[in-house]
């Protein structure tokens, strides 16, 4: 049997290189990991947000004066506004900053209102447009 001595130099050299390869991977795919996740946490304030525009848009197609309970739960991480200086969008909110805006139907009168947590809402038809306000659970 012929010994040699290139297994024994060469596996050290093997193992760095690919220490070193798993090294500057773990980087990049944490990060995209991350990435993911905020994706999911953003599509899903955005999936609230979209109901919640249907659930106004129902309710603007029956007459004035009807009303509507709505039940919410927005995660921790974000936060809906509706109304005040945009009444025709709901703006998205995450604890980053602003994710996206989903455009209404019909116009939110009243002062701007911000949702987040689990809340009770009133959905109602006015002449002025879809009105909105907080109930208590």
């Amino acid at each position: 049997m012929i010994s040699s001595r290139k297994g024994v130099i060469g596996l050290p050299i093997k193992l760095t290189v690919s220490f070193l390869i798993i090294a500057l991977m773990v980087p990049p795919m944490l990060a995209t990991v991350d990435d993911i996740r905020r994706g999911m946490d953003d599509s899903e304030l955005m999936d609230i947000a979209e109901d919640l525009a249907d659930r106004l848009s129902k309710v603007s197609t029956r007459g004035i004066g009807y009303r509507t309970h709505a039940d919410l739960l927005i995660p921790d991480h974000g936060y809906l506004v509706l109304g005040g200086d945009d009444p025709t969008g709901i703006r998205v909110f995450h604890e980053r900053g602003l994710v996206g805006r989903v455009m209404l139907s019909v116009p939110v009168s009243g002062d701007e209102i911000v949702l987040s947590g689990s809340i009770l809402l009133e959905l109602g038809n006015s002449e002025d447009g879809e009105s909105v306000s907080v109930k208590e659970l």
